[in-house]
């Protein structure tokens, strides 16, 4: 009896390694199920600590930059960048712009990037502000702006 209560319990747990191990797959295959994501632009504001204007012209001037070579552009906010690229259709490729711990400063960033942005004719941004919260994968937020070619 108690022999089949150790293997009872060894199977459960054989059982739950196994469901974790392939849940965690299934993320990681997840994330690589969507167009590029593009770090050349992204500013790590916990580690470099700009001042809100300077943050402002850097991301500015690379928004700038990325969308004279696009036909259509979309500035958010995520915490979890390959899960968002993959909810989006008819885009090519994302531009990481800012990363932060600070979700209030994301927020603020995305306000101000589509209320700046949102009567530019390549614009695909509905309204100013965000659909929503943003929820983490590793502890950041990330301003970004997805584009087609």
């Amino acid at each position: 009896m108690i022999q089949r209560l150790i293997l009872l319990a060894l199977g459960i747990g054989a059982g739950k390694l196994l469901l974790d191990i392939f849940a965690a797959a299934d993320e990681e295959q997840e994330d690589h199920k969507h167009p590029p994501i593009n770090h050349d632009f992204l500013i790590n504001q916990d580690q470099e600590e700009f001042g809100f204007s300077v943050l402002k012209g850097k991301i500015t001037r690379a928004i700038n930059s990325i969308k004279k070579e696009s036909k259509k552009f979309k500035i958010g906010k995520t915490g979890h960048p390959g899960k968002r690229m993959g909810s989006h259709s008819g885009f090519d490729e994302m531009f990481l712009l800012c990363s932060s711990s600070d979700e209030e400063l994301i927020n603020e960033l995305e306000s101000y990037y589509t209320a700046k942005y949102i009567d530019d004719p390549k614009n695909e941004n509905e309204k100013v502000g965000s659909a929503g919260d943003a929820k983490t994968k590793d502890g950041q937020y990330y301003l970004y702006v997805i584009v087609q070619s």
